[in-house]
């Protein structure tokens, strides 16, 4: 009775071995292009080798193909650029970005809102929270938003805040395409060369960290009654003076991006600059999105006011407030 009953379960679980099973000859068998085509071949995935057939067999087999024939020279240098590969999650999204990656903010986000900002990279600080920031050091960050040409021309009216945040969600979305297609035509990774876009889940994957920080954070805020919460010193690394949930959860993405960019693949030196760029401008639009949410919704300059020494009259009246 056992066995009727579950026999249809195991039938099922049982297709894919069975699938499986029938693909592996036409793995063992396929044979490798000339290794001088394959060994070093910029951006050629494995259909560009092979018509046909399931990815889950002839991607593996390009990726032998390559490494298995390749000379000691050629190892040493697939080996440094996964090297490297393996910081551009660490350095450019944050560790390359210390003061940068904080945006003050005149009230604390909304929930939704605070999740995207951390998700793309930016820790929004309200401000006066921070220990460490003096007034001048709010100023000085003050005085560059309203003077940058990133942030100022935002700040002029709506309707130019809304064709930013138009135009660097587009720009989120084409670097997050460019990302998904520079791994596409790669050799594919380590973690599971039939899984094409890593790197772009590994990305999209960050607000659930986000996530976790943002509810630690309003469970702070609640519990302090006094209103006297202080966020502590500005650090590259994200949720450093949260729980220790919040910690763990940014330890744990960090790990797995890194692990991610490592295990791509036979990745030639050509790559590894696409790769670089196309990071950079993935860190860039997100960053630039992070901060017209932050501004568009906290504006910190709002009820801000710059004073003009060189507005003083000769009678010593206040002196007097410029917007």
């Amino acid at each position: 009775m056992l066995i009727r009953r579950f026999l249809p379960i195991l039938l099922w679980l049982g297709l894919p071995l069975i699938s499986a099973y029938d693909r592996i000859p036409a793995n063992d068998t396929a044979p490798c292009p000339d290794p001088s085509d394959i060994v070093y071949s910029p951006f050629a995935p494995w259909f560009a080798f092979y018509s046909g057939g399931p990815r889950s067999s002839f991607c593996w087999k390009a990726a032998i193909c390559t490494l298995e024939p390749a000379d000691e020279a050629r190892k040493q240098q697939f080996g440094a650029t996964a090297l490297v590969m393996g910081l551009l999650p660490l350095t450019l999204r944050d560790l390359a970005w210390p003061e940068r990656r904080l945006v003050l903010v005149s009230a604390p986000l909304p929930h939704a809102a605070a999740v995207i900002v951390r998700a793309l990279g930016l820790e929004p600080m309200v401000k006066g929270e921070l220990t460490t920031w003096g007034e001048e050091d709010v100023q000085r960050w003050m005085t560059w938003v309203r003077g940058s040409w990133v942030a100022g021309l935002g700040l002029r009216s709506k309707s130019a805040m809304r064709i930013l945040l138009a135009t660097s969600f587009a720009m989120v979305v084409v670097t997050y395409g460019a990302l998904a297609l520079v791994e596409l035509y790669s050799k594919g990774s380590a973690l599971g060369c039939t899984y094409p876009i890593f790197a772009l889940t590994w990305c999209i994957v960050g607000v659930l960290p986000a996530t976790v920080h943002t509810v630690f954070e309003g469970w702070r805020r609640r519990k302090d009654i006094k209103g006297q919460i202080q966020t502590g010193r500005p650090s590259a690394v994200q949720g450093v003076d949260e729980a220790w949930p919040v910690q763990l959860s940014w330890a744990i993405f960090y790990i797995a991006g890194t692990l991610v960019y490592t295990s791509i693949m036979a990745v030639t030196v050509v790559e590894l600059f696409v790769w670089v760029v196309i990071q950079l401008s993935v860190t860039a639009a997100s960053k630039l999105l992070a901060l017209y949410v932050c501004l568009s919704l906290r504006d910190p300059t709002a009820n801000d006011a710059i004073f003009d020494p060189s507005a003083v009259p000769e009678n010593g009246s206040p002196l007097k407030a410029v917007k």
